[in-house]
């Protein structure tokens, strides 16, 4: 019978969210009302991240290759953190955001919420690059395909809305203005 590799412990409320990177060996989850923990595969507890200001229960956390740690609060609340627990940056978003997703490189972060708005964000400073068309009802789920061309989003109606994406868009446009 296979038995637990680790047990991480930490949280004192259900867990909302869990993300893990065999690559850098974390685990990070967050609870309901509780903190953003980071620990290691092999369960040990290395930090909690401290929340912004009335940023209350973690719902969706994204974690990419380099390090950068990003947390959606209840409210569309959104807080990018380096993989040291450092708050880079945190916005209040107008939308109650159901699901995120990171590019493969991690510079790229995709939301989309009950407004139905799938938006493309810089990962660490959290600006907004590119909104979509609105769809017809609330997005619940994203996904990207392999090589990264096409954006996934399902709806709460039950369809699924393929976008195109086009990252090297967005690389050229930030480096031309920085």
């Amino acid at each position: 019978i296979p038995t637990p590799r680790a047990t991480l412990t930490g949280h004192e409320t259900a867990v909302t969210s869990v993300v893990i990177s065999a690559e850098l060996g974390l685990v990070v989850s967050g609870s309901i009302n509780g903190p953003v923990l980071v620990h290691t595969t092999f369960g040990d507890l290395l930090r909690s991240l401290e929340a912004p200001k009335d940023f209350i229960s973690p719902e969706n956390i994204t974690l990419s290759r380099e390090g950068f740690i990003v947390v959606n609060y209840d409210e569309g609340s959104v807080a990018a953190y380096t993989i040291n627990g450092k708050l880079l940056r945190y916005e209040s978003h107008n939308d109650n955001l159901q699901c995120m997703l990171l590019s493969r490189d991690g510079e790229y972060l995709m939301t989309a919420g009950n407004k139905g708005i799938v938006e493309v964000w810089r990962t660490f400073n959290l600006a907004p690059l590119y909104a979509f068309p609105a769809c017809n009802s609330g997005i619940r789920s994203l996904a990207l395909t392999h090589d990264q061309k096409y954006l996934l989003a399902g709806l709460a109606t039950g369809s699924i809305i393929v976008f195109h994406i086009d990252f090297n868009r967005w690389h050229h446009e930030y480096q031309q203005r920085y």
